[in-house]
């Protein structure tokens, strides 16, 4: 019995089918069987490197690492592809105001004056009552 699933575990561990569990029961089992095997199985018993414990955290820091410096240049490449398209803008964007001649302001300026030529200040007969710094308080006689 022990032979044919020595047998049928040497077929998958060919064919690449096996666990690591299969695997390791062949290996610690490979002395009643053929003389490959036995090399073989000597070979990575010897050669087995024993995983590290801080191994995990050691793998995610330096993929953390990895992925934090790729934003930071990403931000970079972006920041400054903004700061390139804003100055573009602002160079090409100028809003033109609109320029008068002379004359055009001269007439607005006719225009803005008998505006006020035509208020006439209403006259009301007022006396102070009460005159500081700050405050002048008047009375009417309306």
């Amino acid at each position: 019995m022990k032979k044919e699933l020595i047998k049928t575990l040497i077929e998958k561990y060919e064919a690449g089918t096996s666990t690591l569990e299969e695997e390791q029961f062949l290996f610690e089992n490979a002395d009643n069987s053929e003389a490959t095997l036995q090399t073989w199985a000597a070979f990575v018993t010897r050669n087995k490197i024993a995983v590290p414990d801080n191994l995990n955290t050691t793998l995610w820091d330096s993929f953390q690492k990895k992925k934090n410096k790729t934003r930071r240049i990403q931000i970079g490449i972006i920041s400054a592809a903004a700061s390139v398209l804003l100055l573009i803008s602002l160079f090409i964007y100028t809003p033109d105001q609109k320029k008068l001649s002379y004359h055009e302001k001269e007439i607005l300026l006719n225009k803005a004056l008998n505006m006020i030529a035509d208020t006439t200040p209403i006259q009301s007969k007022q006396r102070i009552l009460y005159e500081d710094d700050l405050i002048t308080i008047y009375s009417s006689n309306d």
